[in-house]
């Protein structure tokens, strides 16, 4: 059949790209490197020896950010313990990590804020205008 083309994929079998993946669709999108920084640094210390706060605030001091503070993250989150919230840059109104303590308190990891952390994030840009101001 000349004058008929098939799609290279159907043509050699190759599945083509599909928005209904549930592989694509579960994929998280990559870490930004600030928060990959942040949590190679949270490598460095010992969560457990240490203590959750200041294991926080030297890993933030050693990628150039500032720890704001942590509190209880019952409410916010059912798999932490802790959460505690980074100022990674004041450039353009903020960008703030956030780091979880497992629910054991045996380990920490960082995560992005998203719609479940919108408010806590909202206090941190209050809470660092108040800094800014002192």
């Amino acid at each position: 059949m000349h004058g008929h083309s098939q799609p290279f994929s159907a043509a050699y079998g190759v599945a083509e790209p599909n928005s209904a993946d549930p592989v694509a669709q579960t994929t998280p999108p990559p870490m930004p490197l600030d928060l990959v920084e942040l949590e190679l640094a949270l490598d460095l210390n010992d969560v457990a020896a240490n203590g959750f706060g200041a294991a926080v605030r030297e890993a933030a001091k050693r990628v150039g950010g500032e720890f704001l503070f942590d509190l209880p993250a019952s409410g916010l989150l059912d798999d932490a313990q802790r959460i505690a919230v980074v100022c990674l840059s004041r450039d353009d109104g903020g960008r703030f990590g956030l780091v979880l303590l497992s629910a054991d308190g045996d380990q920490a990891r960082t995560v992005e804020p998203d719609s479940t952390t919108a408010d806590l994030v909202q206090f941190a840009k209050a809470f660092v205008a108040v800094l800014e101001k002192l």
